[in-house]
C-alpha cells in the first residue's frame, strides 16, 4: 500500500505528521510549567487636601462660566449668520415686480 502511494503526496503526509506531533508536544510542554507571579506593592495615591479641590472646583466653575457669558457675547453682537441680506423681503418683492413689470410690458 505504501508503494502505490504518489511520492509528492507521501511527502506532504510525512510533514503533516511531523507538524502534528511537534505541535502535540508544544502544547504538552506549555501546559506542565506553572506560572509564577509576583505583585510588587505600589504607594499609596497620594491625594491633595480637600480644600485646594475645592478651591480648584470653584476656579474652574467660574472659568466656565466667564467662556459662557463671553460666547452669549459674540453671538449677541454677530447677528444671524443664517440670514443672506440678498434675500430681505424689500430685495425679493422688487425683483420680483420688476420680473412682472417686463412680462406685462413685453
Amino acid at each position: 500500500m505504501v508503494l502505490s502511494i504518489r511520492p509528492a503526496f507521501a511527502l506532504a503526509l510525512l510533514f503533516v505528521a511531523a507538524f502534528t506531533v511537534s505541535t502535540a508536544s508544544a502544547f504538552a510542554r506549555e501546559k506542565g510549567g506553572s506560572l509564577a507571579l509576583e505583585y510588587k506593592r505600589r504607594a499609596p495615591a497620594v491625594l491633595p487636601p480637600a480644600s485646594e479641590v475645592e478651591k480648584d472646583a470653584a476656579q474652574a466653575a467660574e472659568e466656565i462660566e466667564a467662556r459662557k457669558q463671553t460666547d452669549r457675547r459674540i453671538r449677541e453682537n454677530e447677528g444671524d449668520p443664517s440670514r443672506r441680506p440678498d434675500l430681505d423681503p424689500d430685495v425679493t418683492q422688487g425683483v420680483q415686480s420688476r420680473g412682472l413689470h417686463d412680462i406685462l410690458h413685453r
